[in-house]
């Protein structure tokens, strides 16, 4: 754990617009901001979390203020709990915890980081990126989807550096669409690579590549494959141990999506008393392109061209055993040019 003391630039007050935190963030506030009073007293917290919430709902013209944005109820704690700070960051699954004294008024923040593995055993990696990637439009038409850059960095290129970073190296990727473009870009941007390449002569669905993957020599038992196309952030050491632990066949990471109804809702008590409901937003739980497959259950099928969610069906109804991780709220899709303008922004500001 490590104590901040110097915390001004943290701090922030009730009317801070969007576009103000956006631009605190980008000049590192770590992702975490408080709102206070003149007092300093704790009115609430801003994480990546509120931000990206706010931006899905209300889009990047979005002029809400720091009142809006926040959660009213944060976790703080005082000095004389000092022996119960561990606990809060691993029960509330946190990385910052605002100290304050009486009246809440805010003193310094703790930080807690976790430690990463160096070396993650008996999984291999599987990157899907042989998709057209039609969603893209004209101007990325030449450009497989995998590789288009943000701040110069592809999609690829980032993800690869999150599974490095936990210590997975035995990659491998699945292309079709514009294969050898792929390749050639990782070729020359990480030269001493040691990726091996899946070439789909026809595509073979969604989750067809895996059972190509098992063909080969030197597969471990888990396998986890992972779209090209979104940005994440998360432990994915602790989504293989969720998935070793429950003894899964396969395990599917999830995200909560926002959507924000551009209308108002109506709902109606009787013919005679309705209420509106203006513009609602609407929270769904969906699959983050993240999975873990077992090979065992992979080697029962007899077959090489399936996708995802009939591969979890069949499995299903064979009786094996299924299971979700929540990855957690810095995740996003990246299949389609708004989207693409969406994950400038949030990565501009480090929200993933």
């Amino acid at each position: 754990m490590k104590e901040i003391n110097e915390i001004e630039k943290f701090l922030i007050s009730e009317s801070e617009s969007l576009e103000s935190i956006l631009t605190l963030m980008e000049k590192g506030a770590e992702n975490f901001l408080l709102v206070v009073d003149v007092k300093k007293k704790l009115l609430g917290t801003i994480t990546d979390y509120e931000i990206r919430q706010e931006l899905i709902s209300s889009g990047l013209n979005a002029s809400s203020n720091a009142q809006k944005i926040m959660n009213p109820t944060p976790i703080f704690s005082i000095d004389k709990e000092k022996d119960r700070w561990s606990n809060y960051f691993v029960e509330n699954e946190i990385e910052y915890l605002p100290i304050c004294a009486e009246g809440k008024i805010v003193n310094k923040i703790i930080q807690f980081t976790p430690e990463k593995n160096n070396f993650v055993k008996n999984v291999s990696v599987l990157i899907f990126a042989g998709g057209k990637g039609v969603r893209m439009g004209k101007r990325y038409s030449s450009t497989p989807k995998a590789i288009i850059e943000i701040n110069q960095k592809s999609l690829i290129a980032r993800n690869l550096e999150n599974l490095e970073s936990e210590g997975f190296h035995n990659i491998s990727i699945a292309l079709n669409h514009e294969s050898e473009k792929i390749i050639n870009y990782l070729n020359e941007k990480i030269p001493d690579n040691s990726f091996n390449f899946i070439i789909e002569n026809e595509p073979l669905g969604t989750a067809g590549a895996l059972f190509e993957l098992i063909k080969q020599d030197g597969v471990e038992e888990n396998i986890l494959a992972i779209n090209s196309d979104i940005l994440f952030q998360s432990n994915l050491t602790k989504f293989l141990n969720h998935h070793i632990d429950l003894e899964n066949d396969i395990t599917v990471g999830t995200a909560e999506y926002s959507y924000k109804l551009p209308y108002g809702v109506v709902h109606e008590e009787n013919i005679n008393q309705f209420s509106i409901e203006e513009k609602p937003i609407q929270k769904f739980n969906v699959l983050c392109g993240i999975y873990i497959v077992s090979k065992e259950i992979l080697s029962k099928f007899n077959t090489t061209k399936l996708d995802m969610d009939k591969l979890i069906k069949a499995t299903h109804e064979m009786n094996n055993s299924i299971g979700y991780y929540d990855i957690g709220s810095k995740w996003m899709d990246v299949g389609s040019e708004e989207a693409l303008e969406l994950a400038k922004k949030f990565i501009n500001a480090e929200l993933i």
